[in-house]
C-alpha cells in the first residue's frame, strides 16, 4: 500500500508543472488569446517575462480610445523590429478627425514593417469616420482585410500592392472612388456601404470593381449606384441584398420602361438601356441569393435593379441553388420564372415570403407567350418558407405548378415571426 502511495504522489509532482517551465514558444500562444495591454503588463511578473510580450503573434486593441492606447501601440507596433505579426486587431471609440495620422501610422506600420497577415479595424465613431489612405495599405504578407466604419478616399482603390490579400470584408464604410482594383482578392463582402462616386466632371457614375478571381461575393445593402462589377468568370457564391437606399429604382415603371426624364433611378446614369447591370455578372455562379431588405415596403411600387436586369437576362449555366425573397413578386412571378429558364442546371430553390404584396399573383394567361411551362430535369425541391400558408402563398405554388413544376417537388414550411430574421 506503502509502494502505491509513493508512486501516486511522484506522478503528482510529475504533472505539476508551473507556468514558467513552459517553452516561450507555448506561452507566447497561450497570450496570443488575451488583449494586448493585458499581454504587456505580464512583464512585471519576472526578469523571464520582461520581453516575451514582444514575440506575442497578435496584436488586439478593443474598446479603447486612440489617445489612451497610443503608448501601448507606439511600443508593440512602432517599436516592435522586425518581428512579425500575424493578426492585429484595432477598434478604437470616440475618434476624432485630428488622429487620424497616427491610426494611418500604426496600419502602414504593422502591414509594411511587421508583415501583418489579418489586419481588422474597426471604429465606434462619433461624428467621424477614419480615413484611411490607399498608401497606407501595402503589403507583401495581407492576407485578410477587415475594415469597419471607416473611409476610403482615392481615384482608384488599388489592392495590387497587396498580391496575397484573399479576403476583404467592409462594413458601414464610405467608398470615395470609381474603382476597386484586386487580382488575388478571392472572398469579398460589403454590407451596409455608402458609395459616393462621381466623374471628372461632378456627374455621378457607378463604381467599378475588379476582382477577375473572386470566387465568393456577399453584398448587403448599400446607399448610392449599385457598383459594376467587371469580369468574373471564376464568382461561384453570391449572396446580394438591395435595400432602399439603392438608388436604381423606377418609381414610375415595374417594368424600367417609363420614358420619364425627370426619373433620377433611369436617367441620371443614363445606362438604362445599356443592358443587365448587375445579374449579368453572377452568371457563373452555382449559388445565388437575391433578396430586398425585409424593411422595404412591399407596398410600394418600386421597381429595383433586379427587375430591370431581368430585362437582359443572363443564362446561369451552373446554378444549382436559389434563395429569393419577395422582391419578384413585385411583376407577379415575372421574376422567378425567367430566372428558372435561364437555370437548366437548378436542383433546389428557396422562396421566402413573409409579406403580402400589393398585386395578388396574376393567372397563367396573364403572362402571355413570354413565358411558356417548362421542364426542369434537374430540379428536385422547391423550398417555400412563410408566417402561414394563406390564399396569396397557395397562389404561388398553384401557379408554379400551372408552369410546368410538379406539385410533390414543392415543400411548404411555416416560420413563426419570431423566426422570420433566422430563417
Amino acid at each position: 500500500m506503502a509502494g502505491g502511495n509513493k508512486k501516486v504522489k511522484k506522478a503528482m509532482e510529475t504533472i505539476a508543472t508551473n507556468i514558467n517551465d513552459l517553452p516561450n514558444e507555448v506561452l507566447q500562444y497561450i497570450l496570443s488569446f488575451l488583449s494586448t495591454r493585458e499581454v504587456v503588463q505580464t512583464c512585471v511578473l519576472s526578469q523571464r517575462w520582461c520581453n516575451i510580450w514582444k514575440f506575442v503573434p497578435t496584436v488586439h486593441v478593443t474598446n479603447e480610445t486612440i489617445q489612451h492606447c497610443q503608448k501601448l501601440l507606439d511600443h508593440v507596433i512602432m517599436q516592435r523590429g522586425d518581428v512579425s505579426i500575424n493578426t492585429c486587431h484595432l477598434e478604437f471609440v470616440k475618434y476624432f478627425r485630428r488622429e487620424n495620422r497616427k491610426a494611418n501610422k500604426w496600419i502602414f506600420h504593422a502591414l509594411s514593417v511587421c508583415k501583418v497577415k489579418e489586419l481588422r479595424v474597426y471604429i465606434q465613431f462619433q461624428d467621424f469616420f477614419l480615413t484611411i489612405t490607399n498608401q497606407a495599405i501595402i503589403s507583401g504578407y495581407l492576407r485578410k482585410l477587415e475594415l469597419d466604419s471607416v473611409k476610403l478616399e482615392a481615384n482608384s482603390l488599388d489592392f495590387t500592392s497587396c498580391p496575397l490579400l484573399e479576403e476583404l470584408q467592409m462594413g458601414y464604410c464610405i467608398i470615395y472612388a470609381r474603382k476597386i482594383v484586386s487580382k488575388s482578392l478571392k472572398r469579398l463582402k460589403m454590407e451596409t456601404m455608402f458609395f459616393e462616386t462621381e466623374d471628372d466632371d461632378g456627374w455621378p457614375c457607378r463604381l467599378h470593381i475588379s476582382v477577375p478571381n473572386i470566387v465568393s461575393l456577399t453584398l448587403l445593402g448599400f446607399d448610392g449606384w449599385t457598383p459594376l462589377f467587371e469580369n468574373t468568370p471564376y464568382l461561384a457564391f453570391a449572396i446580394v441584398t438591395f435595400n432602399d437606399e439603392c438608388y436604381d429604382t423606377c418609381q414610375y415603371s415595374s417594368f424600367w420602361d417609363c420614358g420619364n426624364e425627370d426619373c433620377e433611378g433611369c436617367y441620371a446614369i443614363g445606362d438604362h438601356l445599356n443592358g443587365s447591370v448587375f445579374l449579368h455578372h453572377l452568371s457563373h455562379t452555382t449559388h445565388m441569393e437575391l433578396t430586398n431588405d425585409c424593411r422595404m415596403n412591399m407596398n410600394d411600387s418600386i421597381s429595383t435593379i433586379f427587375d430591370r436586369d431581368l430585362k437582359w437576362c443572363p443564362l446561369f449555366r451552373n446554378l444549382k441553388t436559389l434563395l429569393l425573397n419577395e422582391w419578384f413578386l413585385e411583376n407577379g412571378l415575372r421574376g422567378v420564372l425567367r430566372i428558372l429558364q435561364h437555370s437548366p442546371a437548378l436542383e433546389k430553390i428557396t422562396l421566402k415570403l413573409y409579406m403580402e404584396p400589393k398585386k395578388i399573383v396574376e393567372s397563367e394567361e396573364s403572362y402571355g407567350t413570354m413565358e411558356q411551362p417548362f421542364v426542369m430535369n434537374h430540379l428536385k425541391k422547391i423550398s417555400v418558407k412563410c408566417q402561414k400558408e394563406v390564399m396569396w402563398v397557395k397562389k404561388i405554388i398553384m401557379t408554379l405548378t400551372q408552369f410546368g413544376i410538379p406539385h410533390q417537388r414543392i415543400c411548404v414550411k411555416e416560420i413563426p415571426r419570431s423566426s422570420i430574421y433566422w430563417n
